[in-house]
């Protein structure tokens, strides 16, 4: 009897585990790359913008260290979208999607709004690398795994800006 259960068991988890249809959804990889490719567009642009509007040192030491780690991913970002034959839009249709985050980068309080807009970008590209990198593919996953830890230092950074210049 036990050996019949273990082996029904077995067979249902067969038949679960290899069916593409009951199994869980797969993160697409074109909507993940245009996906990454306009957060990474955004935060940069907002750190330039902090460049240019900030008073304050840390604020512009993170603007500063978002401008020159970005290029780096975003060459990666196109050497992966390239090897798995993923068309990005044009530089400048990518832009347009990143220009509603920075608009709300104005006012008095800029620093403020600077840190809790880049905090909730790099919360969101997280989340993104991490359903990437459990629902992608192998390729994906792999690449979604490794850029991960850097994504995560620069949460924490900008979580430390958060709480230097808290919303008021």
């Amino acid at each position: 009897m036990a050996r019949n259960t273990l082996r029904s068991a077995g067979l249902w988890l067969l038949l679960f585990a290899t069916n593409p249809l009951l199994a869980a959804p797969t993160v697409d990889t074109q909507t993940f790359v245009e996906q990454a490719v306009v957060a990474r567009i955004a935060e940069t642009e907002a750190a330039q913008l902090a460049l240019r509007l900030s008073q304050s040192a840390d604020v512009k030491d993170f603007a500063q260290q978002v401008i020159d780690h970005h290029p780096r991913e975003n060459a990666d970002l196109q050497t992966f979208a390239r090897t798995r034959q993923v068309n990005l839009p044009a530089d400048a249709e990518l832009l347009k999607r990143s220009k509603p985050q920075l608009q709300q980068l104005s006012g008095d309080n800029f620093d403020a709004l600077y840190a809790d807009l880049q905090a909730r970008s790099y919360e969101n590209s997280i989340a993104l690398f991490n359903q990437a990198a459990e629902q992608g593919d192998p390729e994906l996953q792999a690449f979604a795994r490794a850029k991960l830890p850097v994504l995560k230092h620069h949460l924490e950074s900008a979580r430390m800006l958060t709480r230097a210049h808290p919303l008021s």
